[in-house]
């Protein structure tokens, strides 16, 4: 009877906006505050899966007010609905999606059990429509609050109001996270003990692509040899794959930080890192703190207005994004010749000065097919030929040729640029730096995530998701002919939880 009250409680708020503004809920009786953080590239799945998981009519969305353009913090709060196991119904839950930074803050802040950023739900006001957000409407934007390991005072208690992550999201495993291109800014990859302190399960394989401004025209034909070389800076002109270019010829790469499951994916599949100790003549990928040709601006960048300047014109040019939105503003401003000012993983602001041509600015970059649906002056390419892919009608554009990052080439494996997602959770008691000692993930959370797990990798939930000709069911654990669902939703082979093994076809 007493659940009973206190459901009846939590509805009457709900049903009343101004009494809910003047309660976090943080502060609603019972509720089960879960942080999951991470990559990027899923956070539509995870936003579709647990809408499904709350019921309706009492959801409250929340996004931070970092940026007016993309979001680095989500989180939504409700009542549990019927059909989750170990979860009563009407408990309230709020999920919170951390998706600064990337993959690998879905996986060392979890064994680490670190405090790192997040919303400060006690400062909350009404919010509104998002810029840039695919139209979104949020019912609070809120500030953040705690440090990043960036930060000096980091470890201290007392300056850092953080939270912990129970459970992390990345886009490959955490094999993949190796010093020195896969790890975070000013940390260290996990020792083999602080691995073994997560639970590691396999959710689901996402098309990587290869994506272009709209000035690189849809006839230059693109190899892997040619992205790959792109990346590295072994090509610093598009004039070196296609002799016909005008205008702006300059590489443009924007890329995402050290850390990021995207990144990782990008170094895998083009370097061979980590999977190889050495790159036997290969240079690695190239950073916007060493490799840009205008080099990097006087400026401090403590802030936005005193952002360290890079010049695109002086030549090939590279921009490390925390982000997937942010690398999709920075495709977008280089076709439009806007600037483009960033946070990087350094804690420093910069700012590409687009604007410095009057032309727009040939890019290419590093994103998954999560982004299928907001290409803006630019779009995803075949490999190994020449045009554009359009995700909503799964067609080419005229006279396409080589390999089409589509559905049906994720399935039979013949777009082999997919990594298989993980989530992970602490199985253990950690005692992190700043002294807090974390239970293992237990109880009515460990329920609610490994459901969300569950649902995350299901053939028929990925044919519910509005994302869903990017991502598909793992062999693994579903038959890909046991019914017409999982044949349109089930790849046929897989990495079997390591990318560094070939792909093994299972039907």
């Amino acid at each position: 009877m007493k659940l009973n009250q206190i459901s009846l409680a939590v509805a009457v708020a709900l049903a009343a906006p101004t009494a809910f503004a003047t309660l976090t809920p943080e502060a609603v009786p019972g509720v089960q505050k879960i942080v999951l953080s991470g990559a990027t590239a899923p956070d539509g799945f995870v936003e579709s899966s647990v809408k499904e998981m709350l019921q309706p009519a009492t959801i409250k969305s929340y996004r931070d007010t970092a940026t007016a353009s993309a979001f680095a913090h989500r989180a939504w709060y409700g009542l549990a609905a019927a059909g989750i196991p170990g979860v009563a119904v009407n408990t309230p839950i709020l999920l919170v999606k951390r998706s600064k930074g990337g993959s690998v803050w879905g996986v060392d802040p979890v064994a680490r059990a670190s405090r790192i950023e997040s919303l400060d739900f006690a400062s909350c006001v009404v919010g509104g429509a998002a810029a840039g957000d695919a139209g979104k409407v949020y019912d609070y934007f809120c500030p953040t609050k705690g440090l990043d390991p960036v930060s000096p005072d980091f470890a201290n208690p007392a300056l850092n109001n953080g939270v912990v992550s129970d459970f992390g999201v990345s886009d490959v495993s955490p094999s993949l996270f190796k010093a020195p291109y896969n790890v975070e800014f000013g940390q260290s990859a996990l020792s083999a003990a602080e691995v073994a302190k997560l639970t590691i399960k396999p959710v689901n394989t996402v098309i990587m692509g290869l994506v272009a401004t709209n000035d690189v025209p849809l006839t230059t034909a693109i190899t892997r040899a040619d992205y790959g070389n792109m990346l590295m800076g072994n090509i610093q002109d598009w004039t070196q794959i296609d002799a016909t270019l005008g205008g702006n010829t300059q590489v443009v790469v924007c890329r995402r930080v050290n850390g990021s499951g995207t990144q990782a994916s990008y170094n895998w599949f083009f370097n061979n890192f980590p999977c190889e100790s050495a790159f036997n003549g290969q240079k690695p990928p190239t950073s916007m703190y060493t490799d840009n040709t205008s080099g990097l601006g006087g400026q401090s960048g403590v802030d936005a207005a005193n952002a360290i300047v890079i010049d695109p014109t002086a030549g090939y040019t590279v921009v490390n994004n925390s982000t997937s939105g942010d690398v999709r503003n920075c495709l977008k401003n280089a076709q439009n010749h806007v600037d483009h000012t960033i946070k990087s993983d350094d804690g420093k602001y910069y700012v590409v000065k687009f604007s410095n041509s009057g032309s727009p600015f040939k890019a290419m970059g590093v994103l998954s097919a999560d982004s299928y649906g907001n290409e803006s002056g630019w779009t995803f390419r075949n490999i190994y030929g020449a045009g554009s892919f359009t995700p909503a009608t799964q067609t080419g554009s005229v006279d396409a040729t080589g390999i089409a990052p589509s559905k049906a080439n994720l399935l039979s494996g013949a777009w082999d640029f997919a990594v298989e997602l993980t989530m992970q959770y602490r199985n253990a008691s950690v005692t992190n730096v700043q002294g807090d000692v974390v239970p293992a993930l237990a109880g009515t959370k460990l329920s609610f995530t490994n459901e969300l797990i569950k649902r995350s990798g299901d053939p028929a939930k990925i044919a519910l998701n509005s994302k869903v000709n990017a991502y598909a069911a793992l062999p693994d654990a579903y038959n890909p002919f046991a019914n017409a669902t999982n044949e349109a939703h089930t790849a046929l082979g897989s990495h079997e939880g390591n990318m560094c093994k070939p792909m093994v076809r299972k039907y």
